[in-house]
């Protein structure tokens, strides 16, 4: 008998698969979001260990009409749809919002949407690699909608396990008022008058002293995110000692160093700023809005230029590094996707390439699936194009000569390879569920080259042969991870796992057996491992603890220091990364 719904029944229903049906569209009917299908896979494979009636789904893209399979937590979502809720969760069926009007946490709603949420269903509620949450997809009930945004949503991003955004049942009703008006496309735009509008030079530089005023190693020192206190902290990577914070703005994002003056660092916000820090006196000395909603920066090998990209407007921006007038906007918001329809997309990774290979800046294109090379050389900055690289584009990085270019492709769970110099596409190698490659890992073990990315999605690393593009090992880890590093002068890869069943495990695997040798475990939420100059030591936040632990790199991966006094620790980023082959 096929069934229209699965029934209710305790923890789950069984469910038979009809014509026209896949796993994503299953999981965002039953589920609500169309990357939980992992359940289904999983509570359908238990299933048939005990009763072979199930099916046993090997491939997730592959499931035949007639199979018997199992959507977990039906009876729960259907009992949570009858479920009375607080009072304060009947004023989401109320009037949709305007979205300048309310407060959540502090900040609009709009501003928390954009910020928090628009990574992964889109500026425009759209969705992208979480579903789209538009007024007419919403069509369950006010509470199922609030529990998920009060406690997150079991096998995605949002795991209850990792879910830490404190909304109130209030924010929660609000924000579900807000998703059920109608996205207004107005005020998404930011212009070259505009950016011109914003750029203030903060200190006159022509007073600033030659010398740093702290103790620190300029070759070694780290910049930290102080992820909620608009902050950035810097750490001496020599005596493993806080030296003080430059004020920054929201979530600061990226960094990049000039790799021709040790004093400069640039790191831009969520919200658009871009900064120019100087590592000297530790403080801002100026700073322009380059867009609405930014993420990714580079630096010219030169020092001269500095690009960002935008998630909001769809472009990215050039701005001269010294006087931070901007000089080039790269505009995506009309550009063709792999079907040939013309969409916006935005910038999801910016890198720039080694100028014995070219004078090239390297951004990735999200939704249109498209990788650019931008010639920073010329004035008219011309723009080479490779399409078709894959769906739902994420981050990118280098190997050790800049030859290949890696960008990850989320919808296709691939590493697309691109040839630098000929600017073509090579070959795509099929690393696992969602590859989040981070600043990537890159190593030459036995003569031999090798890349790895972790997941944010499946709970691996996976291993290449760049030579050959063929995957060479997969080693399992609690869950999704955000960061990877690799290091010539260290024996070890670090990856942390934490959106995983341990939010708290960082693994270190061998470079030359790929065997997972030690498993540093220790605080609540830790990430983004970065090792000191030397390779000595490895620094991991804390996000949780509010503490940066340092250990290390070789065996037995003993802690030296704890570094207190740092609000919402996450990237971490070392001043190395300024002569860095694999992109600043």
């Amino acid at each position: 008998m096929v069934q229209a719904a699965p029934p209710a029944q305790d923890g789950g229903a069984e469910y038979t698969v009809q014509a026209n049906d896949w796993l994503s569209k299953l999981a965002e009917k039953y589920l609500g979001d169309v990357m939980a299908y992992p359940q289904i896979v999983e509570a359908t494979n238990a299933k048939n260990a005990e009763d072979s009636s199930f099916a046993k789904i090997d491939n997730p893209d592959l499931i035949e009409v007639g199979w018997k399979i199992w959507i977990p937590g039906a009876a729960a979502m259907e009992a949570s749809a009858t479920t009375e809720t607080p009072a304060a969760t009947a004023e989401a069926s109320a009037t949709p919002v305007d979205p300048g009007d309310v407060l959540v946490q502090g900040r609009s709603i709009k501003e928390e949407f954009i910020d928090t949420c628009s990574g992964c269903h889109g500026p425009h509620r759209e969705g992208v690699i979480g579903p789209a949450l538009l007024p007419s997809r919403l069509t369950a009930k006010d509470e199922y909608y609030i529990n998920t945004i009060l406690h997150g949503r079991p096998g995605t991003i949002m795991d209850p396990a990792n879910w830490n955004f404190k909304f109130t049942e209030e924010d929660a009703a609000n924000i579900l008022a807000f998703l059920k008006s109608e996205p207004d496309p107005e005020g998404l735009e930011w212009s070259m008058d505009q950016i011109k509008d914003t750029v203030e030079q903060l200190v006159d530089v022509s007073t600033l002293p030659d010398k740093p005023t702290h103790s620190g190693n300029m070759s070694n020192l780290f910049l930290v995110t102080e992820r909620e206190a608009r902050g950035v902290a810097v750490i001496d990577g020599d005596t493993h000692t806080l030296l003080g914070k430059i004020p920054a703005s929201y979530r600061a994002h990226g960094y990049t160093f000039d790799p021709t003056n040790e004093r400069w660092a640039y790191n831009v916000g969520r919200d658009g700023w871009l900064f120019k820090f100087d590592l000297y006196t530790l403080q801002p000395v100026a700073k322009v809005r380059v867009g609405i909603d930014s993420r990714g920066i580079a630096i010219s090998d030169d020092g001269k230029q500095v690009i960002v990209g935008n998630y909001i407007p769809h472009s990215a921006v050039i701005v001269d590094a010294e006087t931070f007038q901007p000089l080039h906007i790269v505009d995506t918001s009309a550009v063709e996707n792999n079907e040939g329809e013309i969409i916006g997309s935005r910038i999801c990774s910016v890198n720039d390439v080694k100028t014995s290979v070219g004078t090239y800046f390297i951004i990735a294109l999200k939704e249109a699936g498209q990788v650019w090379r931008i010639d920073y050389s010329d004035p008219s900055y011309p723009v080479d194009k490779v399409k078709k690289v894959g769906h739902v584009l994420h981050e990118g990085f280098f190997n050790e000569d800049n030859t290949r270019f890696y960008e990850a492709s989320q919808e296709n769970d691939w590493i697309a390879v691109i040839d630098v110099p000929n600017w073509k596409l090579v070959t795509v190698i099929p690393t696992g569920d969602k590859p989040h490659p981070g600043p990537g890992a890159m190593w030459s073990a036995n003569g031999t080259w090798y890349g790895a990315t972790p997941h944010i999605i499946e709970g691996a690393v996976t291993i290449w042969d760049t030579a050959n593009n063929k995957i060479v090992a997969k080693i399992p880890t609690s869950g999704p991870g955000l960061f990877i590093r690799a290091a010539e002068n260290v024996q070890y890869v670090f990856a942390d796992s934490v959106f995983g069943a341990e939010p708290n495990e960082t693994y270190v695997i061998d470079k030359e057996t790929f065997e997972l040798v030690h498993t540093i475990k220790e605080g609540t939420k830790t990430l983004h491992p970065e090792f000191t100059a030397d390779g000595k030591y490895v620094y991991i936040s804390d996000w949780v603890e509010n503490v940066v632990r340092v250990y290390e790199t070789t065996p037995p991966f003993k802690k030296v220091a704890e570094i207190e006094g740092i609000t919402t620790p996450t990237g971490i980023f070392n001043t190395v990364r300024a002569t860095e082959p694999l992109g600043h």
